[in-house]
């Protein structure tokens, strides 16, 4: 796969995931957030494990195991940050608070990296804050809830898991790590589930309605895949491509969901795009000042 095949299949991952949004909204209706996250990881790791049970058998070594399961970690740290605040907040809000990681992302690698973020990189860093700001603006004060706030906790372990995942998936075969940290997702978050919630069998058709579909569209196709492109990228450019994220998400919210967005709001979401956009306009090689 070249590297322009691997980014329009990683731009196509995150629109599916995109969608992750609206169909937790709707199932945390009814449905407690920890449990959502271990059947849907449960379901998906045994369906993929059992369509590549031969490719999973040749490639899956111990070290991969121990990269999955530290994945599967920050994964879930994301995941369960996204679904508890989504209890309280939009879908749109979170999909847009959630992408913030494509400011993580440079910020996180230049102090790894002991190398400065150059100026176009820092002034929109400065601007997607600013966005923040005005998204989170309480009538005409600024106001951070404690969703929104554990929404930008999912934010930054995203960011993590997006640098992690381009460095191991040059290390192990991309496909059977994708699927390997389901596995431990799908422990972590049984694990959440006994110890913070009350377990329940779903039994009403809209609820397995979602879950199959976060199964099947947002994580089966979704999360597979992304180790596979990111393969042929870098961790910057996979966090540009986020801004394509809370753009559909907030297209779904508003027309299936009936989310709506205070001027301010649309103000800050459309500096946070627009911030995005510059970003990826300057080009990924020249993020970092030598």
């Amino acid at each position: 796969m070249n590297k322009r095949n691997a980014e329009v299949l990683l731009i196509a991952v995150i629109i599916l995931r995109s969608t992750s949004y609206l169909f937790s909204k709707i199932g945390l209706a009814t449905l407690p957030p920890l449990e959502i996250l271990a059947i849907r990881f449960f379901l998906s790791f045994l369906i993929l494990s059992l369509i590549f049970y031969n490719h999973l058998h040749r490639t899956v070594t111990k070290p991969l195991l121990r990269s999955a399961a530290n994945l599967g970690a920050i994964l879930f740290a994301c995941m369960a940050c996204e679904l508890i605040s989504l209890t309280t907040i939009d879908s749109s809000m979170a999909s847009f608070l959630e992408n913030t990681a494509v400011a993580w992302v440079p910020l996180i690698l230049a102090v790894k990296n002991r190398a400065l973020p150059n100026k176009s990189t820092s002034i929109c860093t400065l601007v997607i804050v600013c966005g923040i700001g005005l998204l989170t603006l309480n009538t005409t004060e600024f106001h951070l809830s404690s969703g929104e706030l554990i929404c930008l906790c999912g934010s930054v372990c995203y960011a993590f898991w997006i640098i992690k995942t381009t460095k191991e998936a040059r290390r192990f075969d991309p496909l059977s790590l994708g699927i390997t940290q389901f596995f431990f997702l799908t422990l972590y978050s049984t694990a959440g589930t006994f110890l913070f919630e009350i377990p329940f069998i779903p039994t009403k058709p809209v609820e397995w309605e979602v879950i199959l579909a976060l199964t099947f569209i947002c994580t089966i196709l979704g999360f597979t895949l992304q180790p596979v492109a990111q393969r042929y990228t870098t961790s910057e450019k996979a966090g540009l491509f986020t801004a394509v994220n809370p753009l559909f998400a907030a297209i779904l919210g508003f027309v299936i969901l009936d989310e709506r967005f205070s001027f301010p709001q649309i103000i800050g979401g459309t500096l946070i795009l627009f911030s995005i956009a510059l970003i990826q306009a300057a080009g990924s090689r020249n993020v970092f000042r030598h």
